[in-house]
Protein backbone atom coordinates (compact mmCIF):
# COMPACT_ATOMS: atom_id res chain seq x y z
CA UNK A 1 0.00 0.00 0.00
CA UNK A 2 1.44 3.38 -1.01
CA UNK A 3 1.73 6.30 1.39
CA UNK A 4 -1.09 8.13 -0.42
CA UNK A 5 -3.54 5.21 -0.48
CA UNK A 6 -5.98 5.24 2.46
CA UNK A 7 -6.49 2.13 4.53
CA UNK A 8 -10.08 1.25 3.61
CA UNK A 9 -10.26 -1.37 6.38
CA UNK A 10 -10.18 1.39 9.02
CA UNK A 11 -13.40 2.90 10.35
CA UNK A 12 -14.28 6.50 9.57
CA UNK A 13 -16.93 8.91 10.81
CA UNK A 14 -17.61 6.80 13.89
CA UNK A 15 -20.11 8.28 16.38
CA UNK A 16 -19.41 6.65 19.79
CA UNK A 17 -22.51 8.22 21.33
CA UNK A 18 -24.89 6.89 18.66
CA UNK A 19 -23.25 3.47 18.87
CA UNK A 20 -23.83 3.52 22.63
CA UNK A 21 -27.43 4.71 22.24
CA UNK A 22 -28.24 1.97 19.72
CA UNK A 23 -27.07 -0.63 22.24
CA UNK A 24 -29.20 0.60 25.14
CA UNK A 25 -32.38 -1.19 24.08
CA UNK A 26 -34.76 1.75 24.47
CA UNK A 27 -36.64 3.76 21.83
CA UNK A 28 -34.60 6.38 19.98
CA UNK A 29 -37.07 9.01 18.82
CA UNK A 30 -36.15 11.72 16.31
CA UNK A 31 -38.02 14.69 14.91
CA UNK A 32 -38.28 18.46 14.68
CA UNK A 33 -40.59 18.55 17.72
CA UNK A 34 -41.24 15.77 20.25
CA UNK A 35 -44.21 15.56 22.62
CA UNK A 36 -42.55 14.19 25.75
CA UNK A 37 -45.88 13.50 27.46
CA UNK A 38 -46.93 11.13 24.68
CA UNK A 39 -43.70 9.34 23.71
CA UNK A 40 -43.40 5.60 24.22
CA UNK A 41 -40.87 4.47 26.82
CA UNK A 42 -39.47 1.00 27.48
CA UNK A 43 -37.53 -0.49 30.40
CA UNK A 44 -33.98 0.91 30.50
CA UNK A 45 -31.85 -1.65 32.32
CA UNK A 46 -28.97 0.74 32.96
CA UNK A 47 -31.14 3.08 35.04
CA UNK A 48 -33.74 0.65 36.38
CA UNK A 49 -36.70 2.60 35.00
CA UNK A 50 -38.38 3.13 31.65
CA UNK A 51 -37.00 5.62 29.19
CA UNK A 52 -36.36 6.84 25.67
CA UNK A 53 -33.57 8.75 23.92
CA UNK A 54 -34.79 11.93 22.23
CA UNK A 55 -33.01 13.46 19.22
CA UNK A 56 -34.56 16.74 18.09
CA UNK A 57 -33.45 18.39 14.86
CA UNK A 58 -31.27 21.43 15.41
CA UNK A 59 -29.79 20.07 18.63
CA UNK A 60 -26.15 20.79 19.33
CA UNK A 61 -23.33 18.26 19.24
CA UNK A 62 -22.82 18.51 22.99
CA UNK A 63 -26.06 17.61 24.79
CA UNK A 64 -28.25 14.51 24.93
CA UNK A 65 -31.93 14.33 25.89
CA UNK A 66 -33.19 11.33 27.89
CA UNK A 67 -36.84 10.85 28.85
CA UNK A 68 -37.39 8.82 32.03
CA UNK A 69 -40.60 7.35 33.42
CA UNK A 70 -41.28 5.90 36.88
CA UNK A 71 -44.43 3.98 37.74
CA UNK A 72 -46.26 5.02 40.93
CA UNK A 73 -44.02 4.17 43.89
CA UNK A 74 -41.17 2.93 41.68
CA UNK A 75 -37.49 3.62 42.40
CA UNK A 76 -34.71 3.69 39.83
CA UNK A 77 -31.47 1.76 40.21
CA UNK A 78 -28.82 3.72 42.16
CA UNK A 79 -26.29 4.91 39.58
CA UNK A 80 -23.41 7.35 39.14
CA UNK A 81 -21.93 9.06 36.10
CA UNK A 82 -19.32 11.65 35.21
CA UNK A 83 -21.51 13.67 32.87
CA UNK A 84 -23.52 16.66 34.14
CA UNK A 85 -27.30 16.73 33.86
CA UNK A 86 -30.25 19.09 34.09
CA UNK A 87 -33.59 17.45 34.99
CA UNK A 88 -37.03 18.94 34.38
CA UNK A 89 -40.07 17.32 35.98
CA UNK A 90 -42.86 16.94 33.43
CA UNK A 91 -45.28 14.91 35.54
CA UNK A 92 -45.48 13.34 38.98
CA UNK A 93 -43.82 13.83 42.33
CA UNK A 94 -40.90 12.19 44.06
CA UNK A 95 -37.42 12.58 45.50
CA UNK A 96 -33.82 12.22 44.34
CA UNK A 97 -31.73 10.37 46.88
CA UNK A 98 -28.08 11.43 46.56
CA UNK A 99 -24.94 9.97 48.13
CA UNK A 100 -21.75 12.03 47.77
CA UNK A 101 -18.18 10.75 47.55
CA UNK A 102 -17.67 11.35 51.28
CA UNK A 103 -20.75 9.30 52.16
CA UNK A 104 -22.98 12.29 52.98
CA UNK A 105 -26.61 11.90 51.88
CA UNK A 106 -29.06 14.48 50.56
CA UNK A 107 -32.60 14.43 49.21
CA UNK A 108 -34.23 16.67 46.61
CA UNK A 109 -38.02 16.72 46.56
CA UNK A 110 -39.48 17.35 43.11
CA UNK A 111 -42.84 17.99 41.46
CA UNK A 112 -43.99 19.32 38.06
CA UNK A 113 -42.11 22.48 37.10
CA UNK A 114 -39.03 21.75 39.22
CA UNK A 115 -35.56 21.79 37.63
CA UNK A 116 -32.78 19.96 39.44
CA UNK A 117 -29.32 18.49 38.97
CA UNK A 118 -27.14 15.90 40.69
CA UNK A 119 -23.50 16.53 41.65
CA UNK A 120 -20.97 14.95 39.29
CA UNK A 121 -20.23 11.30 40.11
CA UNK A 122 -22.60 11.20 43.07
CA UNK A 123 -24.74 8.08 43.46
CA UNK A 124 -28.35 8.96 42.71
CA UNK A 125 -31.67 7.14 42.87
CA UNK A 126 -35.01 8.59 41.72
CA UNK A 127 -38.12 7.56 43.67
CA UNK A 128 -41.70 8.39 42.61
CA UNK A 129 -44.41 9.28 45.12
CA UNK A 130 -48.16 9.32 44.76
CA UNK A 131 -50.63 7.39 42.65
CA UNK A 132 -49.57 8.60 39.17
CA UNK A 133 -46.55 8.08 36.97
CA UNK A 134 -43.58 10.44 36.99
CA UNK A 135 -41.93 11.65 33.78
CA UNK A 136 -38.64 13.55 33.81
CA UNK A 137 -36.47 15.00 31.05
CA UNK A 138 -32.69 14.81 31.49
CA UNK A 139 -30.59 17.14 29.34
CA UNK A 140 -26.94 16.22 29.79
CA UNK A 141 -23.48 16.41 28.22
CA UNK A 142 -23.09 12.65 27.90
CA UNK A 143 -23.05 12.92 24.09
CA UNK A 144 -19.96 15.14 24.16
CA UNK A 145 -18.11 13.12 26.81
CA UNK A 146 -18.78 9.78 25.11
CA UNK A 147 -17.38 11.19 21.87
CA UNK A 148 -14.38 12.54 23.75
CA UNK A 149 -13.47 9.53 25.90
CA UNK A 150 -15.19 6.68 24.00
CA UNK A 151 -15.31 4.63 27.17
CA UNK A 152 -18.60 3.62 28.80
CA UNK A 153 -16.98 2.25 31.96
CA UNK A 154 -15.09 5.51 32.52
CA UNK A 155 -18.34 7.51 32.43
CA UNK A 156 -20.60 5.15 34.42
CA UNK A 157 -18.33 3.10 36.69
CA UNK A 158 -15.67 5.56 37.79
CA UNK A 159 -15.23 5.56 41.57
CA UNK A 160 -12.90 8.58 41.65
CA UNK A 161 -14.00 10.94 44.46
CA UNK A 162 -15.28 14.31 43.29
CA UNK A 163 -15.64 15.91 46.72
CA UNK A 164 -14.53 19.44 45.73
CA UNK A 165 -16.88 19.58 42.73
CA UNK A 166 -19.72 18.14 44.76
CA UNK A 167 -19.22 20.69 47.56
CA UNK A 168 -19.43 23.53 45.02
CA UNK A 169 -22.58 21.97 43.58
CA UNK A 170 -24.25 22.02 46.99
CA UNK A 171 -23.20 25.64 47.57
CA UNK A 172 -24.79 26.65 44.27
CA UNK A 173 -28.08 24.83 45.07
CA UNK A 174 -29.33 21.73 43.27
CA UNK A 175 -32.92 22.63 42.43
CA UNK A 176 -35.37 25.43 41.67
CA UNK A 177 -39.11 25.69 41.01
CA UNK A 178 -39.71 27.64 37.79
CA UNK A 179 -42.84 29.14 39.37
CA UNK A 180 -40.51 31.14 41.64
CA UNK A 181 -38.52 32.70 38.77
CA UNK A 182 -38.92 35.83 36.67
CA UNK A 183 -38.53 36.08 32.90
CA UNK A 184 -34.94 35.88 31.72
CA UNK A 185 -33.69 34.07 34.81
CA UNK A 186 -30.45 32.12 34.37
CA UNK A 187 -30.45 28.93 36.44
CA UNK A 188 -27.18 28.30 38.29
CA UNK A 189 -27.74 24.73 39.40
CA UNK A 190 -24.95 22.71 40.96
CA UNK A 191 -22.10 24.89 39.62
CA UNK A 192 -22.74 23.06 36.34
CA UNK A 193 -21.40 23.86 32.87
CA UNK A 194 -24.89 23.24 31.47
CA UNK A 195 -26.69 26.54 31.05
CA UNK A 196 -30.45 26.78 31.56
CA UNK A 197 -32.42 29.98 30.93
CA UNK A 198 -36.09 30.46 31.74
CA UNK A 199 -38.25 32.56 29.39
CA UNK A 200 -41.71 33.65 30.58
CA UNK A 201 -43.97 35.63 28.22
CA UNK A 202 -47.39 37.18 28.78
CA UNK A 203 -50.11 36.58 26.15
CA UNK A 204 -49.18 38.38 22.92
CA UNK A 205 -45.59 39.07 24.03
CA UNK A 206 -42.48 38.00 22.15
CA UNK A 207 -38.72 38.01 22.58
CA UNK A 208 -36.17 39.72 20.37
CA UNK A 209 -34.82 37.67 17.49
CA UNK A 210 -31.40 36.62 18.75
CA UNK A 211 -28.72 34.57 17.08
CA UNK A 212 -28.12 31.15 18.62
CA UNK A 213 -24.42 30.39 18.16
CA UNK A 214 -24.45 26.73 19.26
CA UNK A 215 -27.58 24.63 19.03
CA UNK A 216 -29.87 24.48 22.06
CA UNK A 217 -32.80 22.45 23.38
CA UNK A 218 -36.03 24.37 23.99
CA UNK A 219 -38.81 22.90 26.16
CA UNK A 220 -42.28 24.40 26.50
CA UNK A 221 -43.12 24.18 30.20
CA UNK A 222 -46.57 25.82 29.95
CA UNK A 223 -48.77 27.60 27.42
CA UNK A 224 -48.43 27.71 23.64
CA UNK A 225 -45.43 29.06 21.71
CA UNK A 226 -44.56 30.05 18.17
CA UNK A 227 -40.86 30.00 17.22
CA UNK A 228 -39.78 31.99 14.15
CA UNK A 229 -36.34 31.15 12.74
CA UNK A 230 -34.16 32.44 9.90
CA UNK A 231 -30.54 32.48 8.81
CA UNK A 232 -30.46 36.25 8.24
CA UNK A 233 -32.75 39.19 7.44
CA UNK A 234 -33.05 38.24 3.78
CA UNK A 235 -33.65 34.49 4.19
CA UNK A 236 -36.89 32.54 4.41
CA UNK A 237 -38.58 32.22 7.81
CA UNK A 238 -39.60 28.90 9.31
CA UNK A 239 -42.27 28.45 12.00
CA UNK A 240 -42.35 25.94 14.84
CA UNK A 241 -45.28 25.62 17.25
CA UNK A 242 -45.01 24.17 20.73
CA UNK A 243 -47.40 23.28 23.51
CA UNK A 244 -46.72 22.19 27.06
CA UNK A 245 -44.39 19.20 27.23
CA UNK A 246 -42.98 19.63 23.71
CA UNK A 247 -39.24 19.71 23.04
CA UNK A 248 -37.54 21.23 20.00
CA UNK A 249 -34.07 22.37 18.93
CA UNK A 250 -32.77 25.85 18.18
CA UNK A 251 -30.34 25.43 15.31
CA UNK A 252 -26.93 27.04 15.73
CA UNK A 253 -25.90 30.14 13.71
CA UNK A 254 -29.55 31.06 13.14
CA UNK A 255 -31.85 33.75 14.54
CA UNK A 256 -34.79 32.60 16.67
CA UNK A 257 -37.72 34.54 18.11
CA UNK A 258 -40.21 33.14 20.65
CA UNK A 259 -43.81 34.39 20.87
CA UNK A 260 -46.72 33.57 23.15
CA UNK A 261 -49.41 32.16 20.86
CA UNK A 262 -51.98 31.37 23.53
CA UNK A 263 -54.25 33.05 26.10
CA UNK A 264 -52.18 31.96 29.12
CA UNK A 265 -48.63 32.84 30.23
CA UNK A 266 -45.92 31.01 28.29
CA UNK A 267 -42.96 29.24 29.89
CA UNK A 268 -39.88 28.09 27.94
CA UNK A 269 -36.75 26.42 29.26
CA UNK A 270 -33.69 26.82 27.01
CA UNK A 271 -30.77 24.50 27.77
CA UNK A 272 -27.32 24.41 26.19
CA UNK A 273 -23.70 23.78 27.07
CA UNK A 274 -22.03 26.78 28.72
CA UNK A 275 -23.34 28.52 31.85
CA UNK A 276 -22.64 31.71 33.78
CA UNK A 277 -20.43 29.75 36.17
CA UNK A 278 -18.60 27.94 33.36
CA UNK A 279 -19.29 29.54 29.93
CA UNK A 280 -16.84 27.30 27.99
CA UNK A 281 -17.36 29.23 24.71
CA UNK A 282 -16.72 32.85 23.75
CA UNK A 283 -20.30 33.14 22.48
CA UNK A 284 -21.63 31.99 25.84
CA UNK A 285 -19.45 34.53 27.64
CA UNK A 286 -20.93 37.23 25.40
CA UNK A 287 -24.48 36.00 26.06
CA UNK A 288 -23.92 36.45 29.79
CA UNK A 289 -22.57 39.98 29.44
CA UNK A 290 -18.83 39.70 28.83
CA UNK A 291 -18.03 42.73 26.64
CA UNK A 292 -14.41 41.71 25.96
CA UNK A 293 -15.11 38.74 23.71
CA UNK A 294 -15.43 38.88 19.94
CA UNK A 295 -18.84 38.13 18.44
CA UNK A 296 -19.07 37.88 14.66
CA UNK A 297 -21.90 39.86 13.05
CA UNK A 298 -25.17 41.05 14.46
CA UNK A 299 -26.55 39.15 17.45
CA UNK A 300 -30.05 40.69 17.34
CA UNK A 301 -32.49 41.45 14.52
CA UNK A 302 -34.89 44.37 14.85
CA UNK A 303 -37.65 42.46 13.06
CA UNK A 304 -38.23 38.87 12.00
Amino acid sequence: MSETTPDLSAKYLVDPYLNWANGEGVPIVAGATLDLLALETKPWARFGMSGAICHVEGRCDFLSAFLFELAPGQSSTPSRHLYEDCFYVLEGEGVSEIELSDGARHEIAWAPGVVFTTPVNAICRLRAHGASRARLLSLNDMRYLMGLYRNEAFLFHNASPMSARQAKALEASLHVDLADLNDGSALQLGDSAIGADYICLAPGARTQATRQMQGAHLLCTRGEATIMSCLDEASERTTTRLRQGCLTGLTGLMFHQQSNAGPEPLGLLKVELGSQASPLFRSRRAAYGDQDVYASGSAVLAEI
